[in-house]
């Protein structure tokens, strides 16, 4: 399956966006769904036990919202009905995954894909999911990655870890609904560390700046969310956030190749900030989305 999955995003028109595109980001993604990711997928195998598709789910029964991750079809090349099949088989995925336990009242669903994955775009008209937008993926490596990691301390102050303080966990905790409301992550999942986070936190006289959250992953230190109070806005301190955050993931995790955020299409002040640390453009991808 991680195989298949592997060989599959390397094609722009069948990438899931919930997947990286190396054999070992695959296997790490899938081991981070839970110890029992394999009760909440569904594979499709041809006439000798092969592999030919598979379709991971991943739910949060707390925020009432599922992932679908693919589906992913693998056909054989020259395949005589090649459209068809696919269709056929990945219609197929979706009604055994929609059968899964896992799912059992949750009807908040998404679909995630490169832009160039039109099968994907006729999957979700087809089933019920409206288009959500565009996002980008931003990535930064070599020198401008290292330049990053070793970066001195701000004359403010380096952001630090968020803690055990109480009254900042919460600030956090707002600060993420005010700025994400309806996202993957609750606030409170965010703090208590529920989806894997590491948090970094900036704060002043009048509480909670700003903070950034992500986490390691095999390849890749992934920056999931970037939130400055609007007050402060404009001032640098998502760069020093940002910056913080990979420096601290690193020193927790090593070192990776490269770093990642996905910011949506129209955000032009997280482009630029992160234009700013010296993250180049890597692909678009678009969401679907049924309620």
């Amino acid at each position: 399956m991680v195989d298949l999955v592997t060989r599959l995003q390397g094609d722009p028109e069948q990438l899931i966006g919930y997947h990286g595109t190396t054999a070992a980001e695959v296997a790490d993604e899938l081991a981070g769904l839970r110890p029992d990711w394999s009760s909440g997928a569904v594979v499709a195998v041809d006439d000798h036990g092969g592999v030919r598709g598979v379709l991971s789910v991943d739910a949060d029964p707390e925020v009432g919202r599922a992932w679908l991750l693919g589906p992913f079809v693998d056909l054989p090349e020259g395949h005589p009905a090649e459209r068809q099949a696919w269709h056929n088989t990945a219609d197929d995925l979706v009604d055994a995954a929609l059968a899964l336990p896992r799912l059992t009242g949750v009807v908040d669903l998404e679909l995630y894909g490169h832009r160039k994955h039109r099968r994907l775009a006729d999957l979700a008209a087809r089933h019920g999911f409206d288009p959500m937008g565009a996002s980008r993926v931003f990535t930064l490596t070599g020198q401008a990655l290292r330049s990053v990691l070793v970066c001195a301390v701000p004359d403010g102050g380096e952001p630090r870890l968020l803690g055990g303080d109480q009254t900042t966990v919460d600030g956090v905790a707002a600060l993420h609904e005010r700025c994400f409301p309806n996202r993957t992550v609750t606030g409170r999942q965010l703090v208590h560390g529920d989806r894997g986070h590491t948090v970094v936190v900036q704060t002043g006289v009048d509480g909670v700046l700003g903070y950034a959250a992500g986490f390691a992953q095999e390849d890749e230190l992934y920056i999931d969310y970037v939130a400055v109070d609007p007050e402060v806005r404009g001032v640098g301190t998502g760069r020093a956030l940002v910056g913080a955050l990979l420096r601290a993931l690193a020193a927790e995790h090593g070192a990776r190749p490269r770093a990642a955020a996905v910011i949506a299409l129209g955000n032009d002040a997280s482009e630029r900030m992160f234009t700013a640390l010296g993250f180049d453009l890597h692909l678009e991808l678009v969401s679907y989305r049924r309620k």
